[in-house]
């Protein structure tokens, strides 16, 4: 007797994209500075890892001694300088270079030490204040193969960053960052918004991808900025207008691509998708870049790393620049207005989608992001992601 499936309610089922993140890619998991002399436990992709220092030198290994399958992050760097993490429960030590069981605490100097007493060991790196891991099925590349020049380019750019957890799967947090038009409505209210007019809504998102090769830009066509409904009225309506009394800031145009930070780095785009989960947001200038990262954690959450980075004008300018951030970026936007986001984002019911023309952007990028995806190495393994088709947005 045959048994008939139900319809699967992830709306992802059918895109090829994985529920727990994209593997063979660096991703941000922790602020540099939140890992101090203890060990610190962190999941990415579902695999639970454990992050240590030793005289400034960061190690990353799976967070699971062999032995009797204690959390070595609950252990101790017993002996400093020779980068390796003792576990709590009967003194298994590991070197943070490979993996390998060093030495048996509580069983002696001549304890044998069997090859299958090893725990997997992560590439990890530190960089614009954030910790970075690799986890994969081949080589790592160099990290900065995986982000925008502006983040290595410490002479040309400074910044600040912040973080939060979501609680809610990385697709559904990468797709909001998907030019889906959803801010015109969403942030509508935002304190940096609330006295401009509300900027260009009804446009035509087409994606293209970058010459890089590592993600789309987006370009948005044909935007208005009032509108009238049949039977309902206008949007947005008056008791919303009537306090705008302030001029647009340039938000709905395109970059500036005569702007010397545009030119120097060949960024095309105001908004682009980066693989493996990250957007890229400019300022019509190129003065100023947003960079956010998802990082999949498991299944029902993920880590979201917001860099934003001015291009050095001089010290005065860099001065003005960490106060704009200070006093008015940081809470305004990186909190505020992220927030409005995450309330939904939280929230959001899985289930079949009825995607519309709002969702090329979307659309484009799942697609992307699976026929694109870094695939494993080894002969004889099926590949991480399978592209499977993808419905297209209705008109």
């Amino acid at each position: 007797m045959s048994v008939e499936r139900l319809p699967s309610n992830d709306p992802y089922a059918g895109t090829g994209l994985p529920e727990l993140g994209l593997r063979n890619y660096w991703y941000p998991v922790l602020a540099g500075w939140r890992l101090g002399r203890k060990p610190r436990s962190v999941k990415l992709l579902g695999e639970d890892i454990v992050l240590f220092r030793d005289r400034g030198k960061l190690y990353a290994l799976s967070d699971r001694c062999p032995h009797r399958g204690a959390r070595l992050s609950q252990g101790k760097c017993l002996y400093p300088g020779t980068g390796t993490l003792s576990c709590p429960y009967h003194g298994w030590t590991f070197s943070g270079e490979t993996g390998r069981c060093v030495a048996k605490l509580m069983e002696g100097p001549d304890a044998p030490l069997p090859r299958q007493a090893v725990v997997k060991s992560y590439p990890v790196r530190e960089l614009r204040g954030a910790i970075w891991l690799f986890v994969g099925d081949i080589e790592a590349p160099p990290l900065e193969d995986d982000v925008p020049e502006c983040l290595t380019a410490t002479a040309d750019w400074h910044g600040f960053s912040t973080w939060r957890t979501y609680r809610c799967n990385w697709r559904i947090m990468k797709d909001n960052l998907c030019h889906d038009l959803h801010a015109p409505f969403v942030h509508r209210h935002a304190p940096e918004l609330m006295f401009q007019p509300v900027f260009p809504f009804a446009s035509r998102i087409a994606a293209m991808p970058l010459d890089e090769g590592n993600g789309l830009g987006y370009a948005a066509r044909d935007g208005i900025n009032s509108a009238d409904y049949p039977g309902l009225g206008k949007f947005p309506p008056p008791h919303e207008t009537w306090y705008r009394f302030l001029k647009p800031t340039g938000r709905g145009r395109e970059i500036d691509t005569k702007s010397a930070a545009v030119v120097k780095y060949g960024v095309k785009y105001r908004q682009s998708s980066l693989m493996p989960g990250a957007t890229f947001i400019g300022r019509p200038n190129g003065n100023y870049f947003a960079l956010r990262w998802v990082t999949p954690i498991d299944a029902e959450s993920c880590y979201y790393h917001s860099w934003s980075l001015f291009r050095r004008r001089g010290w005065w300018r860099t001065f003005f620049d960490r106060l704009f951030w200070v006093f008015w970026v940081s809470w305004v936007h990186d909190w505020v207005f992220s927030d409005q986001d995450k309330r939904i984002l939280e929230a959001v019911i899985p289930g079949p989608e009825a995607l519309s023309r709002s969702d090329m952007g979307v659309v484009a990028w799942r697609r992307y992001a699976v026929e694109h995806a870094r695939q494993r190495a080894r002969a004889g393994t099926a590949p991480d992601n399978v592209a499977a088709s993808q419905p297209s947005a209705a008109e």
